[in-house]
């Protein structure tokens, strides 16, 4: 086995402190609709919430539990584990296996006070079912270091997860496990852990070295051996998701730090196929974190990433299967990273984000529901902002815009 573990960079938490001018609150929700999310239920950037779509339906993790979406009313539900600070979770059947984080753990990180837990609906109260090798004796403390949650394509009773010291797999939905390697990146919010969807004896764990270089481990072979793979990417960054292009095992897209990169051999090696300018605006894509091929129309690839310097979402789209890319869609800046993104996936046709402030859904077909506009002229001194959220002075006739929340299509 490998190893490759430097607890001075786990256990170390480092806090930046960002000062950012006062700016104009941001026209989100002019652009992002609203999906409803109950109020209060702020997703953590410690330990990030997850949004899953399980069985035709959309979940989200939440401080209180497990949600579920209606998409006819707007509204979501608790689903599982209400009152547990639900981080990640699958679903087989009627059984939940969570990765919760319980109180009284104020002064550890989220990912280091975290349990593995399982529950059947039907019970009143989760069961622990970590192994007993997992986690670290830090002081009278086992800090387990839970990272990420993943589950088989095809068995779903078959489950992975990142935990000190390493990768582990449960062929039983948790009631046994057993280490794959013995290897841990540093956390990061947004690292890939899973299969291969079509191919499920290659699997990924990503994230980023100690150098803070984008880097992947990849196995070929169900987990008995594993590589570690740097794809060319100068100075820092980080390797967030993947993309599985599901007409071609070989191809897939990995999203980074204002970076997309692809690959034709099943990610053994990679190249850059976008790279954001910062001295052109509309390339900008910051911290491209969700990367998602369009179920319907796998040649659309969407990113959802956001902007660290302005504070804004940036979508960006490509029509050739990653190959050019093209702004779809940015929000205004907004303050105190009120609706940075955390998780984005693409459901019946939208793409839902998951941000600080909540569940928000765009629609890229139809620019997040433009039917039954009305026809209007703004007053002089009303701001009006185009569907990209840039803020304009001269409307064109026929044309669709924003104004104080409302879209209107100008005389």
């Amino acid at each position: 086995m490998m190893k490759l573990l430097n607890m001075r960079h786990i256990i170390m938490a480092v806090v930046f402190a960002v000062i950012v001018p006062v700016m104009t609150y941001a026209n989100v929700l002019g652009i992002f609709e609203s999906t409803g999310f109950p109020a209060g239920l702020e997703s953590d950037g410690d330990g990030r919430h997850r949004l899953e779509i399980v069985d035709n339906g959309l979940y989200a993790s939440t401080e209180n539990g497990i949600y579920r979406y209606s998409e006819e009313t707007s509204s979501w539900h608790c689903w599982a584990l209400e009152g547990f600070n639900v981080i990640d979770f699958k679903v087989y059947g009627e059984n939940v296996v969570a990765i919760v984080v319980p109180e009284g753990w104020e002064n550890f990180r989220n990912v280091e006070a975290a349990r593995l837990v399982r529950i059947n609906r039907s019970q009143p109260e989760p069961e622990d079912i970590a192994a007993p090798d997992m986690g670290l004796d830090y002081y009278g403390k086992k800090l387990m270091y839970l990272m990420r949650l993943a589950q088989h394509p095809e068995r779903p009773e078959t489950l992975m997860v990142a935990a000190y010291p390493g990768i582990w797999i449960s062929e039983d939905f948790g009631t046994t496990w057993s280490l794959k390697i013995d290897y841990l990146f540093t956390y990061n919010e947004n690292q890939f852990l899973g299969w291969h969807p079509l191919d499920p004896e290659v699997m990924f764990y990503t994230s980023e070295s100690e150098g803070f270089a984008a880097q992947i481990l990849r196995s070929g072979n169900g987990g008995s051996q594993w590589n570690i793979i740097n794809p060319p990417i100068a100075g820092d960054n980080s390797c967030h998701h993947l993309a599985f292009d599901p007409d071609n095992s070989n191809h897939i897209l990995f999203s980074g730090e204002g970076v997309v990169c692809g690959s034709n051999d099943c990610g053994s090696t990679w190249r850059i196929v976008y790279q954001q300018d910062r001295f052109n605006d509309d390339s900008v894509i910051g911290y491209a974190y969700n990367v998602m091929f369009d179920p319907v129309n796998p040649d659309v690839v969407y990113v959802v990433g956001a902007d660290s310097t302005v504070q804004n979402i940036r979508i960006i789209k490509s029509q050739d299967r990653g190959m050019t890319w093209t702004p779809l869609a940015r929000s205004e800046p907004f303050e105190d990273h009120d609706y940075w993104i955390h998780e984005s996936v693409m459901f019946n046709g939208r793409i839902y984000l998951y941000t600080h402030a909540g569940v928000l859904a765009y629609d890229p077909d139809r620019s997040s529901g433009v039917n039954g506009i009305r026809i209007d002229t703004p007053a002089a001194d009303t701001p009006v902002y185009d569907l990209y959220g840039r803020k304009v002075t001269e409307l064109i006739p026929g044309s669709l815009y924003i104004r104080q929340d409302e879209k209107f299509i100008a005389k």
